[in-house]
């Protein structure tokens, strides 16, 4: 599935990055790291880079969620929707806000509900395994 990025066309390379953005601005989440991240993101899908810089905030979650279900591709809305909250969940804290916001992008963009839950109990799967991981190298010291 995660060459599906490779398989973008460049109006959902476009969209997909505007996503990706979309998460990164939220809050102080812009770090110089995360700039980096959006950066290699931009290269992965074979988008040039400099077109970040062109892009404007959207006004609302459902905004985005407008322009996510212009895809027609379902499986190419729900991959996009997958990377936000991966990446929202990724430094381990989201507010109630960004979750709602996400949501709202995610609804607006025709996923249902209970796949977007199912994308955010995947996130904390992930995050659950990374501290255990943490935990086995850390234990019994």
């Amino acid at each position: 599935m995660d060459n599906l990025k490779k398989l973008l066309s460049a109006k959902e390379k476009s969209i997909y990055m505007r996503a990706l953005l979309y998460v990164l601005t939220y809050g102080k989440r812009l770090t110089k790291e995360n700039q980096e991240y959006l950066l290699k993101q931009a290269e992965e899908t074979g988008a040039k880079p400099e077109v970040i810089k062109e892009f404007q905030k959207f006004k609302s979650p459902e905004e985005l969620g407008q322009l996510i279900c212009t895809i027609k591709s379902i499986r190419t809305r729900r991959f996009i929707l997958r990377e936000m909250v991966m990446l929202a969940v990724a430094d381990h804290e989201i507010s109630d806000k960004e979750m709602t916001d996400i949501y709202m992008a995610g609804t607006t963009a025709g996923i249902k509900e209970d796949k977007i839950n199912d994308f955010f109990l995947w996130a904390a799967e992930g995050i659950d395994w990374q501290i255990r991981g943490m935990h086995l190298i850390t234990e019994d010291l």
